[in-house]
């Protein structure tokens, strides 16, 4: 197993192979090209860290307590926030090892570009072995006061038409067309297992309490298992059109939870972090 990191480009796990016998290659995930990085157009590719929220936030505003915030909207999803800002902005590599790598950013809100108003600190840590990876990613707050916050993490999988993607999960969360999540729905029985055939229609669905674990069987005869556990206990399954890739993307809360929470839905997973508390998660990624 192989993989390379890009710390400057947003924190990215860049691209994650298996060396085959004989010089061969057998990509994991859709590797990062080697051209410059557009933090506001950034390529699909590799696996970047979703802090301190996931996915959309409705016209990249909400209301936490007394405390309104107002976030730039991004381009491919205006007027709504996208995917946190950490991914768009340069990590500090703290340290180094054949298989190992640490990755940590700070968000000073006097400094930062981003107009999140709580101080904090993330990390990421990166770790290869004979099957596959495993990717941690922490936050810790350094606010003075309360703040709400949200994690994961969002690979994008190398895959042909007709692999199979199989998971099972108890909720689904129905989106409007904005692709914010508007009310859950509980799943029973058959309903809950997810079993399709990747192919090139445009599909993005939003799940929750899935079994935190997910397959991909390739019909190259390569098997990717994607594991995760609380706090990532929702699931986001994304294919663009043409179906270039794959996203499974374990996450803690459904896009748009701030304001969702604010209303008084239950189940989004928005979480609050006091001054000087921490939320850590781990993905695994192997090849069975």
């Amino acid at each position: 197993m192989h993989a390379s990191v890009r710390p400057l480009d947003g924190g990215r796990l860049a691209s994650l192979w298996r060396e085959e016998p004989g010089s061969g290659r057998t990509d994991v995930l859709l590797p990062m090209p080697e051209t410059g990085f557009d933090p506001l157009n950034w390529p699909k590719a590799g696996t970047y860290p979703l802090v301190p929220f996931s996915n959309r936030i409705r016209g990249a505003a909400f209301r936490f307590g007394e405390t309104p915030v107002q976030l730039a909207s991004h381009p491919a999803a205006a007027p709504h926030a996208l995917h946190g800002f950490c991914q768009m902005r340069p990590w500090t590599m703290t340290r180094h090892s054949e298989a190992q790598v640490d990755m940590h950013y700070r968000h000073d809100p006097e400094r930062s570009p981003d107009a999140w108003p709580w101080e904090f600190e993330a990390i990421q840590r990166i770790t290869l072995d004979a099957t596959g990876v495993t990717h941690e990613i922490g936050v810790q707050s350094r606010a003075a006061s309360p703040m709400p916050i949200g994690l994961g993490l969002h690979p994008y999988f190398a895959l042909s038409q007709g692999d199979r993607i199989r998971f099972a999960a108890d909720v689904l969360w129905e989106a409007d067309a904005d692709g914010c999540g508007r009310e859950l729905r509980t799943l029973t029985g058959s309903a809950r297992v997810h079993d399709s055939r990747h192919g090139e229609e445009e599909v993005t669905t939003y799940h929750a309490d899935w079994d935190g674990t997910a397959s991909i069987d390739r019909r190259d005869g390569t098997r990717v298992v994607i594991e995760a556990d609380a706090p990532l206990d929702h699931l986001v399954f994304h294919v663009p059109a043409g179906g270039r890739y794959l996203c499974l993307e374990p996450v803690s809360h459904v896009a748009d939870a701030f304001n969702l929470a604010a209303a008084g839905q239950a189940g989004t997973g928005a979480r609050v972090l006091c001054p000087g508390e921490a939320i850590s998660a781990i993905m695994r990624i192997r090849l069975a």
